[in-house]
């Protein structure tokens, strides 16, 4: 027998779970409407979301190379170079040659990049309020925690680009 759910949840005190009461399900339907939201916000600011992810993985340092910015981005290879060719053209980042090793690409960010950065930050800011907004102040504090300890700890598996969400 499942733990009854507290009144109000569906599925509350059912003795076989419902598709409701299911971890996964729930979190790929938010991240499929938090990501929908968040693709309409990027777009606004100039940029896809694939590249905003980028722009704040590379942070203000740049990165040493693009399979380590692919790895912190959680991109494959491809989707990665498709981002940077676009923050590239939009003059966001700098692609140099390492003069070590010429096989290996620093991405630098740029005065604009970190504008683009800022102005897509705040837009998808307002959209995690909005999408948020059914709970209380001291729930989405609360959610973002949660959701940040489990997103970043051990309980995330490692970045495999094949896997699927569903």
């Amino acid at each position: 027998m499942h733990e009854a759910l507290p009144d109000g949840v569906p599925g509350a005190g059912a003795d076989v779970r419902s598709l409701h009461q299911d971890l996964h399900w729930c979190l790929v339907r938010l991240a499929r409407g938090l990501g929908a939201m968040e693709v309409e916000a990027a777009r606004l600011s100039g940029i896809s979301v694939r590249s905003y992810v980028v722009l704040l993985a590379l942070g203000d340092q740049g990165a040493d190379s693009q399979f380590a910015l692919a790895r912190a981005a959680m991109l494959d290879k491809s989707t990665l170079v498709r981002a940077l060719d676009e923050l590239e053209h939009a003059e966001c980042v700098v692609r140099r040659s390492d003069p070590r090793d010429r096989r290996v690409r620093t991405i630098v960010i740029t005065e604009r990049g970190r504008e683009v950065r800022a102005r897509a930050t705040a837009a998808v800011a307002e959209v995690e309020e909005r999408f948020l907004a059914a709970l209380p102040a001291r729930q989405r504090r609360a959610f973002r925690m949660a959701a940040s300890t489990l997103g970043t700890g051990p309980s995330a598996g490692p970045f495999d680009s094949r896997a699927a969400a569903v």
